[in-house]
C-alpha cells in the first residue's frame, strides 16, 4: 500500500471512530454512504478497529445498529496543520468580533494547540494567522448578492492559500461578466460573512481583491510565489469595503 493510501485509510479510520462515539448507533449502510466508500472496505475498516482494541458493539434488528462501547473515549486528537489553522482562526474570528459565547478557556485552548505541533509547523500556523485579515461585517447591498460558495471552489482555495501555489481563476464580476485570472493568492479578508481573496494578478500586474463567492471555478498552477508586503493589499480592500 502506497504511503498516500496509507495516510487516506489511517484519516477515514479516524473520522469512521469519531461517527460511531458521536451517536447512539449507525448502520453499515449509512457509515459507508458518508465515508464514501464501498460496504466492503467498510467492514475492512471496522474489523481493523476492532483488531487495534476498539470495542464495538452491535444491536440487531429494526432500529439497531453499530455503536463504540459507551464508556469508551477518543483519547487524544490529531490535527493535521491544515485543521489546526482552521481551527486557530475560529479562535481568532471569535476573539476579534468578542462573541457573546466567548469561552476564558480559549487563550489556554489556543496556545495548547499551537504547542502541540512542531516549531516547522508552528511557524507556518503563525505565517498564516497573519495572512488572515478581518474587517467589519458586510453591509446590506453586499449581504443582498453574497451566496454561499461551492465546497470544491473552496477546497481549492484553501490548498493553493496553504501551499502558496498560483491558480487560474473563473470569475464573475458585480454586473454577470465573466473572466479569467492568474492569481497569487497572498492574503484573505473577512467581511463577515463574506470573504475576500486578496491576490496580486500576474496577467494585470497589479493587486485585485475577488469575492470569493463570485469565484467560479479554481485551477491549480504549477508555480508558488513569495509572500507579499500586506500593505497595498490591505490598503485595496479597505477602499472598496467603504465604498460598499
Amino acid at each position: 500500500m502506497s504511503t498516500r493510501a496509507t495516510a487516506s485509510r489511517l484519516g477515514r479510520l479516524e473520522e469512521l471512530k469519531g461517527l460511531l462515539k458521536a451517536r447512539d448507533h449507525s448502520t453499515a449502510e449509512a457509515l459507508a454512504a458518508e465515508l464514501g466508500v464501498s460496504r466492503r472496505t467498510l467492514h475492512r475498516d471496522l474489523a481493523l478497529l476492532r483488531d487495534s482494541g476498539v470495542p464495538m458493539e452491535s444491536d440487531r434488528g429494526r432500529g439497531g445498529g453499530l455503536r463504540l462501547h459507551r464508556n469508551w473515549s477518543l483519547g487524544r486528537v490529531h490535527f493535521s496543520a491544515a485543521e489546526a489553522v482552521d481551527l486557530l482562526l475560529s479562535i481568532a474570528i471569535a476573539e476579534r468580533i468578542e462573541s457573546p459565547v466567548l469561552l476564558r478557556q480559549l487563550p489556554g485552548i489556543k496556545r495548547k494547540l499551537v504547542a502541540s505541533f512542531g516549531e516547522s509547523h508552528q511557524t507556518q500556523i503563525r505565517t498564516l494567522r497573519r495572512r488572515i485579515l478581518l474587517g467589519p461585517p458586510a453591509t446590506e447591498p453586499v449581504l443582498a448578492s453574497y451566496r454561499d460558495s461551492p465546497r470544491r471552489t473552496l477546497a481549492g482555495l484553501a490548498e493553493a492559500f496553504l501551499n502558496t501555489r498560483c491558480v487560474s481563476l473563473e470569475y464573475v464580476d458585480r454586473n454577470g461578466a465573466v473572466t479569467s485570472r492568474e492569481v497569487e493568492p497572498q492574503f484573505l479578508y473577512l467581511s463577515m460573512p463574506v470573504w475576500y481573496l486578496l491576490a496580486w494578478d500576474r496577467l494585470r500586474g497589479a493587486v485585485r481583491h475577488f469575492r470569493i463567492d463570485r469565484i467560479r471555478a479554481v485551477t491549480l498552477l504549477e508555480g508558488t510565489f513569495r509572500l507579499a508586503d500586506p500593505r497595498p493589499f490591505v490598503e485595496e480592500i479597505e477602499l472598496v469595503v467603504a465604498a460598499l
